[in-house]
């Protein structure tokens, strides 16, 4: 929610945010630019207004969905440019940075300088749960799972401290609770998640973000299926029905390299046929990534087809940690005994962990596992992969409205694992083949549909 730059060693941190308590007739609030420097502190408009959830801080592109969202993200980029400019010029002349100058710099783009110039005062008494409130309340499309892993952070808060409020968070009981943090087992991703909500809690209640309160986090490789591994899942039969929906889940979520929230938000109308030269008519995923806000188009596999059909567009949902426990009971029936080395960091020192294959996927594991599987298949083809997963990497070198460059490439990839992975059986029906409906040809690839 923060954004931060650097003007020429004049340290200033930009954050912008959304006066939601006064929306207009419209619906639209106004966005402002929260500025710290040196001790001072001013609350900016940027005279943009927009839907709030419409509106996300930690994107480059701030406003999203919205009819005019050019000319409004334009003008937030005009803003920023100003008043880094205000920065650079001061420290090139030696000089401080005053209120004013700021002022005179937003109000040359024609919009009302300043909603409220504030100076560092002593913190609020608020109460970490009402700060989440307040939270909620600035991002209304914000995802459950974000809204999940805050509510734990508070459950921890509360534990080490009953009734702790952001008053009481110096730096000794900082380090006191990264300690409580570290004994009670937990990562150094998730500790790094607490501390953020903690410069969140910062920001929402207009005070500096203290340059201790900071946590470095190490990530150890997530785990990953081999060819094999899921053709095994793949080939199970007589499953229980949650089970073997789970299945039909994993493998459609690793054929598009979907994330577990992408996944559960899939509605019918984001799947189309459309022509592809080479391919003929194939079914094509569009849709905006919850976590980038990235647009993405992929063109669905053969099985992956066969699934959405049975589907008829409509993901059966299930809470994530239930299908975390249904990945596993999959993966151990399918005996994924291989040995995995899971590194685990700790107050920033590796601890390794050697478990078996089915104690460590988890919902996230099928999108690592394409990402894997669509190297493999395209000879090593990182952009293709880049862009499979959404990524803006594989998209420049492709292009956003070329999908006929790179959808035979991404079709021709999961053939050739098909093909050596014997996917040639479903979950229900043994007559569903992967590599027996799409040939590669000198011209491209012919995609067949898939009959149940």
């Amino acid at each position: 929610m923060v954004v931060s730059e650097e003007a020429n060693y004049i340290a200033v941190k930009l954050t912008y945010r959304q006066w939601v308590k006064t929306p207009d007739s419209s619906g639209r609030c106004l966005i402002f630019l929260d500025i710290a420097w040196q001790g001072q502190r001013a609350r900016l408009s940027t005279g943009v207004k927009c839907k709030p959830e419409h509106f996300d801080p930690t994107k480059a592109l701030k406003v999203s969905k919205d009819l005019d969202k050019t000319r409004l993200n334009s003008r937030l980029a005009s803003v920023e440019k100003a008043v880094l400019t205000v920065f650079s010029t001061a420290e090139a002349h030696g000089k401080p940075v005053e209120l004013a100058h700021l002022t005179e710099a937003i109000a040359a783009l024609g919009a009302k300088p300043v909603r409220k110039a504030v100076a560092p005062e002593e913190v609020p008494d608020k109460s970490f749960a009402e700060l989440y409130a307040q939270w909620k309340a600035e991002h209304p499309g914000q995802g459950s799972d974000a809204a999940r892993r805050y509510q734990q952070v508070l459950g921890h808060l509360e534990t080490f401290h009953p009734g702790f409020v952001l008053a009481h968070l110096t730096k000794p009981v900082f380090y006191d609770y990264l300690a409580y943090l570290q004994k009670a087992g937990l990562s150094d991703s998730t500790i790094a998640g607490h501390v953020k909500f903690l410069r969140v809690c910062h920001t929402l209640s207009e005070q500096p973000i203290p340059t201790w309160l900071k946590f470095s986090a190490k990530y150890g490789r997530p785990a990953s299926l081999r060819r094999d591994e899921l053709a095994a899942i793949w080939k199970l039969q007589d499953l229980q029905p949650y089970l073997q929906r789970e299945q039909e889940r994993l493998m459609f979520q690793t054929l598009l390299l979907l994330r577990d929230s992408d996944l559960r938000k899939l509605k019918p109308h984001h799947v189309t046929e459309e022509d592809i030269p080479g391919c003929g008519r194939v079914p094509v995923l569009r849709f905006y990534q919850t976590k980038t806000n990235e647009a993405v188009a992929v063109p669905l596999p053969p099985i992956a087809a066969t699934i959405w059909e049975r589907w008829e567009g409509k993901v059966p949902v299930v809470a994530q940690q239930n299908r975390n426990l249904y990945i596993k009971e999959l993966a151990q029936t399918a005996e994924l005994t291989r040995a995995h080395v899971r590194v685990r960091f700790k107050m920033g020192k590796p601890e390794e962990e050697v478990l078996q294959l089915w104690q460590v996927i988890t919902t996230h594991t099928p999108r690592h596992t394409g990402a894997d599987m669509v190297l493999w298949g395209s000879d090593g083809d990182s952009n293709l992969k880049e862009l499979a997963l959404g990524h803006t990497a594989g998209a420049s070198v492709y292009g956003y409205d070329t999908l006929e460059r790179y959808a035979p490439l991404l079709l021709r990839a999961w053939q050739k694992v098909a093909e050596a992975s014997n996917f040639t059986a479903s979950s229900t029906d043994n007559s569903v083949s992967f590599s027996n409906t799409c040939a590669v040809v000198p011209q491209g690839i012919i995609f067949k549909r898939i009959t149940k």
